[in-house]
């Protein structure tokens, strides 16, 4: 079975439309392809312009509203840059978990601080420890409840609370491992630009 006619007419026409179909997938696979992203990326500048377009032609009283929004915004900034602690600070705040151990019976069996790590704002630090702690049920429920009343934020996650030995007296110890986290502001020489 032959593929190509046997008259060298047909044999031309059937080359020509060969050559004519890898011309057009040439096309669209280097030109056409490439003007489409192009084109797409056109379509993304046109579509934030015109949200720019939007917010600039807001009225005055929606002006009033935004600057009223961003004071509110500023005040809450301030009240939660007080809340949390510096970097400095971080010790303290380990110091005060250590002295309410103490001072509930319990034993602080494990502390161990993670590497802090910047927010994805870059305006605070995250700081993260794993501890664990060994003592009755309800005095770690009120460390717990302490830690999270600190004046500087400090979120505590329980992890795991287990059953770990009975005392003399007969009373049942739990191992309690959790974790706590505090955003931290950074030393004042790696704050914010507008702010050094």
């Amino acid at each position: 079975m032959t593929v190509l006619p046997r008259d060298s007419r047909a044999q031309y026409r059937v080359l020509g439309l060969v050559l004519l179909l890898g011309c057009g997938t040439a096309f669209h696979l280097y030109f056409a392809n490439p003007r489409r992203a192009e084109l797409a990326e056109l379509a993304a500048r046109v579509e934030q312009a015109e949200r720019a377009n939007a917010l600039a032609e807001l009225p005055a009283g929606d002006l009033d509203a935004i600057r009223e929004r961003l004071v509110l915004g500023e005040r809450q900034l301030a009240v939660l840059k007080r809340l949390v602690p510096r970097e400095g600070e971080v010790e303290a705040i380990y110091e005060a978990i250590a002295a309410e151990t103490q001072s509930l019976g319990l034993e602080l069996v494990h502390a161990l601080p993670a590497d802090p790590v910047t927010d994805s704002t870059g305006y605070f630090v995250r700081q993260q420890w794993a501890l664990q702690v060994e003592g009755a049920y309800h005095d770690v429920g009120t460390l717990l409840t302490r830690i999270a009343g600190f004046a500087r934020i400090v979120r505590p996650e329980v992890e795991e609370i287990v059953p770990s030995r009975i005392t003399n007296s007969g009373r049942q110890l739990v191992h309690a491992r959790f974790s706590l986290e505090s955003f931290v502001l950074p030393p004042e020489d790696r704050a914010s630009p507008e702010e050094g």
